[in-house]
């Protein structure tokens, strides 16, 4: 399967003109962006074929929404988990993708069939980079470059099934996805797979801490930042940062 990316000089005329060309984002087909550059084709071929794979497009059910952004993890991390994390910081690859291979996936995710005063920022950062405060949130925001990205940081090849740390995410995808891009030590795979290992193990004990299972999460992250406030992380294994996880959440209850 060949993929394609924007041109640096198509990225940035494609990314200041969000607002002018707000109405082509809920076409169902790409064919405007041709037109937009006067018939020049905007895309490159990247270097490199990866593994045919189609993200899912069965959006019909939106309380399955994140059992189906982890299914796309899956599918496409297990493609194109060749790439360097260089590769996969370039917003050129993610906004080509979202405006050419990926469009119809784009269209069936977010729907921006009816444009309202949130639309264009919508589009910037889910088409494109953007996050008020910098950083690797842009690439949260980005609705391809995430997928990649939560794959990378729970992939997991020890284990019998590797997504298995990726599966636990199946249940409120969208706030376990915020928690790994908003905190620094979540960078290191490591950190990331004892924190989800612990999380997993307490889910499999039937363990309840306040009134929501969300409260767990936060706890269980809550410590580590704390702890990592003191403690260099780097410097811990996975299951020593796990049994921390276990012991400080088993002595709470």
């Amino acid at each position: 399967m060949v993929i394609h990316f924007l041109k640096e000089d198509c990225l940035t005329a494609l990314k200041t003109n969000i607002t002018g060309n707000i109405k082509h984002y809920s076409e169902p087909i790409n064919d405007w962006i041709y037109e937009f550059f006067d018939g020049e084709n905007p895309f490159l071929e990247y270097k490199f074929q990866i593994d045919d794979f189609q993200c899912d497009n069965d959006l019909s059910d939106e309380h399955d929404l994140s059992m189906q952004d982890v299914e796309n993890v899956i599918r496409l991390y297990s493609s194109m988990k060749e790439l360097t994390d260089t590769q996969a910081t370039d917003e050129r690859l993610w906004a080509g993708l979202a405006h050419g291979d990926f469009w119809k996936y784009m269209q069936n995710r977010w729907n921006f069939r009816k444009v309202t005063e949130n639309t264009s920022a919508l589009i910037q950062s889910r088409y494109f980079y953007y996050s008020s405060d910098g950083g690797r949130r842009a690439l949260f925001k980005n609705s391809l470059a995430r997928l990649w990205w939560i794959g990378k940081l729970t992939y997991d090849n020890k284990r019998k099934d590797p997504f298995e740390l990726t599966r636990y995410m199946g249940e409120d995808f969208a706030t376990k996805a915020l928690v790994i891009f908003s905190s620094n030590y979540t960078s290191n795979p490591c950190v990331t797979h004892g924190l989800f290992s612990a999380l997993l193990t307490l889910d499999n004990e039937g363990f309840c801490y306040g009134k929501k299972r969300r409260d767990i999460y936060y706890q269980a992250t809550r410590y580590l930042n704390i702890f990592g406030g003191t403690h260099i992380l780097d410097y811990y294994t996975e299951d020593e940062i796990k049994e921390k996880i276990l012991n400080y959440m088993h002595n709470l209850k």
